[in-house]
């Protein structure tokens, strides 16, 4: 009899022991779905119903091509649902007032005519609504490059663009039409000596606006004597003119170049020795390069998203288009990469938070 009630008991003790080891066995599993979920990094916020307008100039430009590319990186990377590319950019200085309507999100704007049409307009249009903020400066590295022809120097026995002014010499300029940015580096020109284009014309001096084969043609024949153009160290234009014309491509005064910088939004920079044949010394020139200009109201975190992820791919994209090689991430927040332009708040967030400025 005592041996079938300790049967009993034992057999009724696995049971209970048994069941609690079957019950701690499917439930040891709970816990895995919440550990895997957390291992997955997952966007502060959700992007992938925001579609972002980005202006660009005609289709197959440079600079389209460019942002197709930084599009795919925004959808891919940014994780945002579309990035429309628009190819509704004029460029230069008709830019920023892309803005106006607000149907625009980013586009490429150069610094200096930024500045320009905020604060007194450009194209005879009158100043631009304070509606577009920077994101990324110093993209590319276009300046005023600049060439003479050595039979002028020698005839005039000079050998800068400030002697020329202050002499008052009969120059032939060359340079693009009116409304661009290689043709405002002549008329500022004279803003900086303090002349107006009659000043010019009365001594003798002519401004022909022309396409850069036709400068190129003219320089060649001797019908003009300097040649300006904003643009960088690969132009074509300019290596065809050094190697088949006898010219100076000329530093300006240290003087003239900060009146562009400090007064016209303009950045330095570098064009390096030999980029065009004859040309042995680095030249260091005002010029307004490519950024990225964003929509005042666009918000905070959308436009620190878009700064994180081009930023974060900046290797890529360079590797992709070497034009964007001058693109400095921890600098391209600085004022004079920007035109002097207020940053957006997102793009502030960025920098500030990667610890490149303060």
């Amino acid at each position: 009899m005592l041996k079938n009630i300790l049967a009993l008991s034992l057999a009724v003790i696995m049971f209970v022991l048994a069941g609690c080891g079957a019950q701690s066995s499917s439930a040891a599993p709970a816990p895995a779905p919440s550990a895997s979920s957390g291992a997955v990094s997952q966007p502060a916020t959700d992007f992938s119903k925001e579609t972002i307008v980005f202006a660009s100039d005609a289709v197959g430009s440079g600079s389209y091509n460019i942002i197709v590319e930084m599009s795919k990186v925004l959808e891919n990377e940014g994780g945002f649902s579309l990035v429309d590319v628009q190819p509704v950019n004029p460029g230069g200085m008709g830019a920023p007032y892309l803005f106006a309507d607000k149907n625009i999100s980013m586009a490429f704007v150069n610094g200096a005519p930024a500045k320009w049409a905020r604060e007194e307009g450009t194209l005879g249009k009158p100043p631009a609504e304070n509606n577009y903020l920077a994101v990324i400066g110093g993209l590319t590295a276009v300046c005023y490059i600049n060439c003479i022809s050595n039979d002028f120097l020698k005839k005039y026995n000079v050998s800068t663009i400030e002697e020329i002014f202050e002499k008052k010499l009969p120059l032939r300029i060359g340079c693009s039409p009116v409304g661009s940015m290689d043709a405002q580096g002549a008329y500022l020109l004279f803003e900086r000596f303090g002349i107006t284009e009659a000043d010019f014309k009365s001594w003798g001096g002519t401004i022909t606006n022309q396409s850069g084969s036709e400068n190129q043609a003219a320089i060649q024949d001797g019908k003009i004597d300097f040649y300006i153009d904003h643009t960088s160290s690969s132009s074509s234009t300019m290596a065809e003119i050094a190697t088949t014309c006898d010219v100076t491509f000329l530093q300006w005064s240290d003087e003239t170049v900060d009146w562009f910088v400090k007064e016209k939004g303009f950045q330095r920079v570098t064009v390096p020795a030999n980029s065009f044949k004859g040309q042995d010394k680095e030249l260091t020139l005002p010029g307004s390069p490519d950024c990225i200009f964003a929509l005042k109201d666009l918000s905070e975190d959308i436009v620190y998203q878009i700064t994180k992820t081009l930023s974060e791919n900046h290797d890529k994209l360079v590797a992709t288009y070497n034009s964007l090689s001058p693109w400095d991430v921890k600098t391209a927040w600085e004022s004079e990469k920007i035109g002097g332009a207020e940053l957006h708040p997102g793009a502030a967030k960025y920098y500030k938070e990667m610890g490149y400025m303060k």
